[in-house]
């Protein structure tokens, strides 16, 4: 992990604290390339129910989705640091977007 992967996942991890239980949304890209955003409560600590593993990767967060919650269980999702695009929460940004890898040629 480079020094700058860490302050990115720094920056990230400290703006979503300071978001206290304000509605927080992150834009960032699944490992197939597709875009995603998931809404959330940083404070949610409703436990996730299940035999999965636990994470040790520390760029990875899992939150519970604010948009699935509503529909039930199963709203528990995941994202990688290294991925996002950009966090969004009371009317302030933090964007990753120049930072992003390059697309090949025939990808957008």
């Amino acid at each position: 992990m480079t020094s700058s992967s860490i302050d990115k996942i720094k920056a990230i991890k400290t703006f979503i604290f300071n978001c206290g239980s304000n509605i927080v949304s992150v834009e960032f890209t699944k490992k197939d390339g597709t875009k995603r955003s998931i809404s959330f409560n940083p404070r949610d600590s409703k436990e996730i129910k299940g035999t999965g593993t636990k994470c040790t990767n520390p760029s990875i967060i899992r939150v519970r989705d604010f948009n699935l919650a509503k529909q039930g269980p199963g709203a528990w999702r995941s994202f990688d640091c290294d991925r996002v695009l950009s966090v969004k929460s009371m009317g302030e940004e933090l964007s990753f977007h120049d930072e992003m890898q390059h697309t090949p040629e025939g990808h957008s």
